[in-house]
């Protein structure tokens, strides 16, 4: 599905800039400073190069000669200490900058409806948060302090020349149009492929990170060398755009070095004849050589930077093209009902995902489940169960029709506050790289050590936490793979029982627990269920048959509806499934 609609352009990305400079504007004021201060240090050198030159071929002055050297050298102190301060102001403000763009960029993501991440990368994500922001980061900082610095040496180199001989400069000038125009245009073609490089570094990272995350499958499968191979593809798809970035830069900074150095040379051709007819001193064709050579270097700076600038845009076209998103579903803001029954309603509910539009999941799916009824959700695997678990936590919301809480439409209520009243166990719980005792909480961040003990207790988990060295402090790994399928799902078990929630979804929670785990479990969630209302996304026996009702979801809808006992004897769906062990003992 699209980022956002439509992409911003280089200019409006920008100006998207301005404001973080604003806020830094205290910083940057101080780095403006010393900036004109070590460029006027800089500028005045060469004069002290003239005065020392004239004075050795001319007049003989040793004593101006020392005093020149003198001054020269107290100049190199003072630009040297203005340089130091100018690169950390600037520095400092850049990471401010880039900090505060991650934060939003950040935030604008993690707000965004679950619809969008089923049409996005993972690692396309984190590559806007890191090697987007990078780049932005230098646009900011070095390269914001790099043109101020040069464009002064330039304007200001540019000023003495002509102060030194307005006829040499003139001759001096023929090359800069033709410099200026190249760099214009090779900024212009870095840019695109630039952003068509940073792409193609998303899609070899997507690799990479798949092919890491699943080490396990991979392993498995013997699949290395087929890992391999793609992501091999993928870096040379990106190898590609760098050679022809690095081609175009190449074949600019050529140019623009042979008539940088013409213009040398025919500066100094000509210079050495005003020396010759006494029009110019010797010192002071020095000195204009000087400025020269530092204009000369200042416009090649530019350049440079100018391509580097048009990067750092086109990586921010990509970091505002998702922070300035506006979701589609927030994530807080609505009614909050003063006392809640557990009434939840199915009314005519249609549904396609937002990445599939053709495919209509649920097809007027009517259903009610009472307060403090416990409503079992069975059929074969892609009927819609799962869909209907995420309506009910609002994931998503329907195509057609509504899910109501109490005879309210989900959409009209506060989003955050109704998650609060619903706890979910997954059939893949996901557990965060951190403790077990974080993870628990994660649902109750006041909860107290002794709370958490309980909750793992009544899930039949503290037995194996307390086994372990570091007890609630031991760490899960990524995803939680330190521990067992069966430890993890009893973990989020407890995190779901810690954070007492008015409805309870439980989307087969007991799968990966074995006969014994499953029977203490299922105990505790049945003491947990007792007085809220709960659907129960179920695929064994023992789960189903002590629910108040059975509905069996097939195609997308409602097939049939009734207890165990009654669908059985009916000879229906369910009865077919418990035949086939679709649903197992």
């Amino acid at each position: 599905m699209p980022l956002a609609s439509p992409a911003p352009s280089r200019l409006s990305s920008a100006r998207r800039l301005l404001p973080l400079l604003e806020m830094e504007w205290k910083a940057l004021a101080g780095a403006t400073i010393l900036l004109l201060l070590g460029s006027a240090a800089a500028l005045a050198y060469p004069q002290g190069i003239r005065i020392i030159v004239d004075g050795a071929l001319e007049n003989r002055d040793m004593g101006r000669i020392r005093q020149a050297a003198l001054i020269m050298g107290a100049l190199a102190v003072v630009q040297g200490l203005a340089v130091a301060g100018r690169a950390y102001l600037f520095a400092l403000a850049g990471e401010r900058g880039v900090k505060r763009v991650r934060e939003q960029l950040f935030d604008s993501l993690v707000v965004q409806e679950v619809g969008f991440f089923d049409g996005q990368r993972t690692g396309d994500l984190t590559s806007r948060l890191a090697s987007d922001t990078a780049s932005l980061q230098g646009l900011l900082s070095s390269q914001l302090s790099m043109a101020l610095r040069n464009a002064v040496q330039v304007v200001g180199g540019m000023v003495l020349l002509f102060f030194t001989s307005a006829k040499l400069t003139s001759v001096m000038l023929l090359v800069v149009p033709a410099v200026a125009f190249g760099a214009v245009f090779y900024g212009r073609k870095v840019r695109a492929l630039s952003k068509g490089y940073q792409d193609a570094l998303a899609d070899a990272g997507h690799a990479a990170e798949e092919s890491l995350s699943a080490i396990r499958t991979v392993r498995s499968f013997a699949a290395e060398p087929a890992e391999i191979s793609r992501y091999g593809a993928a870096i040379e798809a990106s190898f590609q755009l760098a050679r022809r970035r690095v081609r175009a830069g190449s074949i600019f900074m050529g140019a623009a070095s042979t008539g940088i150095y013409l213009a040398i040379a025919i500066v100094l051709g000509y210079g050495g004849s005003l020396v010759a007819v006494g029009e110019l001193s010797a010192g002071a064709l020095t000195a204009f050589l000087v400025y020269t050579l530092l204009i000369a270097m200042g416009l090649g700076t530019l350049a440079d930077i100018w391509a580097e600038a048009m990067k750092g845009l086109g990586a921010a076209e990509r970091v505002f093209e998702l922070s300035s998103r506006t979701p589609s579903m927030p994530v807080a803001g609505g009614r909050r009902l003063e006392r809640v029954k557990g009434r939840v309603s199915y009314e005519r509910v249609r549904f396609r995902y937002p990445t599939r539009p053709d495919v209509e999941v649920l097809q007027g799916i009517d259903l009610a489940v009472e307060p403090g009824q416990v409503v079992a959700l069975v059929g074969p695997s892609g009927g819609g169960k799962s869909t209907m678990g995420a309506l009910l936590s609002r994931l998503y919301d329907p195509t057609e029709g509504r899910v109501a809480l109490d005879g309210a439409d989900l959409r009209d209520l506060d989003p955050a506050w109704l998650r609060r009243l619903v706890g979910v166990v997954s059939q893949e719980p996901v557990l965060f790289s951190t403790t077990i005792a974080e993870n628990v909480r994660y649902g109750r961040p006041e909860a107290t050590d002794e709370e958490v003990r309980e909750a793992l207790r009544a899930a039949n988990a503290l037995g194996f936490v307390e086994g372990f060295p570091d007890g609630l402090a031991t760490k899960v790994g990524e995803r939680g793979q330190q521990l067992s399928g069966g430890q993890k799902q009893r973990i989020a078990i407890a995190r779901a029982l810690l954070k007492d929630p008015r409805i309870l979804l439980l989307d087969e929670a007991t799968s990966a627990l074995d006969a014994e785990s499953e029977a203490l479990v299922q105990d505790a969630l049945t003491k947990l269920m007792r007085g809220r209302t709960s659907v129960v996304i179920a695929h064994r026996l023992s789960t189903v048959i002590g629910a108040d009702r059975v509905v069996v979801v097939d195609g997308g809808e409602v097939a049939e509806s009734g207890t165990h006992a009654e669908l059985l004897a009916r000879g229906g769906v369910y009865a077919r499934l418990v035949e086939k062990q679709v649903l197992r003992g």
